[in-house]
């Protein structure tokens, strides 16, 4: 998929996870090529217990703009 357009060397997404600390929450991020890795992210970091939230995103600096651009702009022209 040569239109990808990523923040983080090739990954396509990024995962921010936060657990629970007796000195108050850790956040990590973890930047991920395919969705399916998260889990063992998840199973390998701190104590999966202490996980309270896990934010997936998909890793992109233009928001999808330049991505979804060549499909927007054939939608623009068929109107």
């Amino acid at each position: 998929m040569s239109n990808v357009v990523t923040l983080h060397g090739d990954k396509r997404w990024k995962a921010v996870l936060v657990y629970g600390h007796q000195n108050g929450p850790i956040t990590i991020e973890h930047y991920l090529e395919e969705i399916s890795e998260l889990h063992n992210i998840i199973e390998h970091g701190p104590d999966w217990n202490t996980l309270i939230a896990c934010t997936v995103t998909i890793n992109r600096p233009d928001g999808g703009e330049e991505q979804n651009g060549e499909e927007k702009e054939a939608r623009r022209e068929h109107r």
